[in-house]
């Protein structure tokens, strides 16, 4: 059978956007950190705050940058978005003191919440519907690659405290996303569903009972990856191994490119439990590890298991949000995974920096391994459920 063209150069141009809108996220989830602490002299609760305001922010915009998605024109929201990102990366060498950063924090937030809402749509629509899964797949690689080049650039710069350097190359970035979005080709077909089916807001058009499970297990994973983010570089400068953290997310980016395409595999061919499971276990081995690190090669080791367990397992539950809804209630599933994985971050750097403060850096990671516990409990349970009313049907 001839299959239709994925690779357009519109579809690789929205591709590259994603990947330079999350590399900016992670450059600056990384070197901001380090930022409040030495320069601006704050606390460990205030690095939290920095998280949690960019990433809530981006939350509540998100249901109204959705309803603008679908009345107004898709590109010019994706250009005006885009040039809005711009402006919020060029004002942060101007932010001397917690507050204006905790204000700018929000702001940016607000335009990350929308060019990424309008993104994921565009996304949808450039990618044929007899390879959706596929598509989908290599589009959230983007954000996968840019979790992991991301934080080895922040942290690399912020090791130099080259600060400067590090917002200087995050306007750079999202100027050249300004340039792919004035050259794109964004259809007109998705624009004429959502008038069709979108009048007013509703809460049906964010949340989805059917989904709302897998997001939540989501949602707890993300709480405990945030540890990670947030607080990996503090906790490798308590110990003396910044270097060695910044290897670290070279080395989770080696191993989810070498295990994400046979994790797909097969799931698809033996069932998502022979996965989910063991990546989960790996996960959490990884994440104990890094609460018992006083070496380089415990936190080398950690990125590695930690690339293979929460970097194979994060996909799967996305096709499973996806998988769990009716076909033209895909964008919601795929707003709701993003929304799940925003809140955790956001939640679980928050709460983990209280953590951090109250009983030190390993907390962060020992709690993680409590949370990746429930989320493997809650998988359990529902999927258990499922299999029960499934069987009371073909009974019945």
């Amino acid at each position: 059978m001839h299959k239709e063209k994925l690779w357009t150069k519109d579809f690789i141009s929205i591709t590259v956007i994603s990947f330079f809108i999350f590399l900016v996220f992670y450059i600056l989830l990384t070197a901001l950190p380090l930022y409040l602490v030495g320069t601006l002299h704050a606390g460990t609760d205030k690095v939290g705050l920095v998280v949690t305001l960019f990433l809530v922010a981006a939350i509540i915009i998100r249901p109204f940058a959705g309803q603008w998605v679908g009345k107004g024109s898709q590109k010019k929201i994706l250009i005006y978005s885009a040039i809005a990102f711009l402006i919020a990366t060029m004002l942060y060498p101007f932010a001397t003191n917690i507050w204006e950063l905790l204000l700018l924090r929000v702001f940016h937030g607000i335009t990350f919440g929308i060019i990424t809402t309008v993104k994921g749509t565009i996304c949808a629509e450039l990618i044929p519907a007899s390879r959706r899964g596929e598509g989908l797949s290599y589009f959230s690689m983007a954000m996968s690659l840019a979790m992991v080049f991301g934080p080895f650039i922040g942290l690399s710069l912020a090791n130099m405290n080259a600060y400067n350097t590090a917002f200087v190359i995050c306007m750079i970035i999202s100027a050249v996303n300004i340039v792919l979005a004035l050259l794109m080709r964004v259809p007109q077909g998705a624009e004429v569903i959502i008038h069709s089916e979108k009048r007013g807001f509703s809460w049906n058009d964010l949340f989805d009972k059917k989904a709302a499970p897998f997001a939540f297990a989501t949602f707890i994973l993300a709480c405990a990856y945030s540890g990670i983010s947030a607080f990996l570089p503090l906790y490798a400068k308590s110990l003396g191994l910044v270097t060695a953290a910044s290897y670290f997310f070279l080395v989770y980016a080696v191993f989810i490119l070498i295990s994400r395409p046979f994790s797909g595999r097969w799931s698809d061919k033996w069932g998502t439990k022979i996965i989910i499971y063991p990546c989960l276990i790996l996960f959490a081995v990884g994440m104990f590890l890094l609460s018992q690190a006083h070496s380089s090669g415990y936190i080398l080791m950690a990125g590695a298991i930690i690339g293979i367990g929460y970097g194979s397992v994060t996909p799967i539950f996305q096709t499973q949000i996806i998988s769990s809804v009716e076909p033209q209630r895909v964008g919601i599933a795929n707003s709701l995974f993003f929304n799940s994985m925003d809140a955790g971050m956001a939640i679980g750097a928050y709460s983990l920096g209280i953590v951090a403060g109250v009983t030190g850096y390993p907390s962060v990671y020992e709690v993680g391994v409590v949370l990746i516990i429930v989320a493997g409990l809650l998988y359990f349970a529902l999927t258990q459920k499922r299999k029960t009313k499934a069987s009371e049907l073909s009974l019945s």
